[in-house]
């Protein structure tokens, strides 16, 4: 590796590019200069860990580019340590493999043809699903205020009037776009949300969950969720719609979508208790929801639970919380059971869970 360059920071400053951090694990949220530089330096724990590792997209420019017309798109992942900071090895695995496919050459990296090949067989480089790339590019291009697609003008006309099979039609890009000018098309979303087919409906929620929503929105979602949750055919729907109201502003309205979701059947799908855990930890960590919750984690068997609650454990600002209720005393003899197999089984296991709720996710 090149002695001159030890950082990712010092290789975007030699390329002279304007960059853009954001945190593409659960729920894309940017993420400072500041909090980027001090995680690469070994300062502080990844603020958003997911399954132990630091899902990342990185947007970048050259400075001379005022219109930014040649925004450049990576997505990577590094393993992080106990501690939950960077592992500083992984690091520099990735710059060497970089640096080796550049040739040193940092300005040829600035080029467009140059970009797909420096990263072809880099270990730390991740493809992400259509819809996290479709909203990584929709918040991208809304950070660096550019238009949205093409796609989003479909998008409105079918919200007007959601009838018929037109909606196969619609493209995710369209959805992820609308769902980050939310603030925009309120009234058109709430008007839309109670009509929509269950698959766009779900497709809409995946893309609200990484904005703030109001109660506006919330509410629409709100009614929509209460119409069908006891409903046992529509427990994707259900999921969706949890998964959108979760990143509400007002916490009420998020509480009043976990009392819905926590006393329904569709609480006994695995697939709902890892949006859960995932979505709403911080609220499920505490003494309304944690007993409840570990109680059904428990009851969805001992691989799922170790998993999740391995997973929140790694968080730093959820563990002691999260530790004092598996020591509760009120404990069900099947909680005890499963935090008994949690703190007994080998790491290696550990982690081939942690590919299953990964699949789930």
């Amino acid at each position: 590796m090149s002695a001159a360059i030890s950082t990712l920071y010092q290789l975007l400053e030699n390329m002279q590019v304007n960059c853009r951090w954001f945190d593409a694990g659960h729920r894309i949220s940017k993420l400072s200069q500041s909090q980027w530089q001090q995680f690469e330096n070994g300062q502080i724990a990844y603020p958003h860990p997911y399954l132990k590792q630091a899902y990342l997209g990185l947007a970048f420019w050259p400075e001379d580019d005022q219109r930014k017309q040649n925004v450049q798109l990576w997505c990577l992942r590094f393993p992080l340590d106990e501690q939950g900071k960077l592992d500083l090895a992984s690091r520099d695995q990735f710059l060497k493999h970089l640096l080796i496919a550049l040739s040193s050459n940092l300005e040829a990296a600035k080029k467009d043809e140059q970009l797909t090949a420096v990263l072809e067989g880099n270990p730390y480089v991740f493809k992400p699903s259509e819809e996290k790339q479709a909203n990584l590019h929709a918040i991208v291009s809304q950070q660096l205020k550019q238009p949205h697609s093409a796609f989003m003008s479909t998008v409105l006309e079918y919200f007007a009037k959601p009838e018929g099979d037109d909606w196969q039609q619609l493209g995710i890009q369209g959805l992820a776009d609308l769902a980050c000018r939310w603030q925009d098309y309120q009234n058109e979303i709430c008007a839309a949300i109670a009509n929509l087919p269950s698959p766009v409906l779900s497709s809409f929620c995946h893309c609200l969950e990484h904005h703030a929503i109001n109660g506006l929105v919330a509410d629409a979602l709100l009614l929509r969720l209460k119409s069908t949750i006891e409903d046992s055919d529509a427990k994707a729907e259900q999921i969706a719609l949890m998964r959108g109201i979760s990143f509400c502003q007002d916490a009420t309205r998020v509480e009043k979508a976990l009392n819905l979701v926590l006393s329904s059947p569709v609480i006994m799908d695995v697939e709902m208790l890892v949006s859960l855990s995932s979505r709403c930890s911080e609220q499920l960590v505490s003494d309304k929801y944690a007993l409840v919750f570990l109680e059904h984690l428990a009851a969805a068997g001992d691989d799922v639970f170790a998993a999740v609650v391995q997973e929140l454990l790694f968080q730093a600002p959820l563990r002691e919380t999260l530790l004092r209720f598996i020591r509760s005393p009120d404990r069900s003899e099947a909680l005890s059971q499963a935090i008994g197999h949690l703190f007994s089984q080998p790491k290696p296991q550990a982690a081939t869970e942690n590919k299953a709720v990964e699949q789930k996710h």
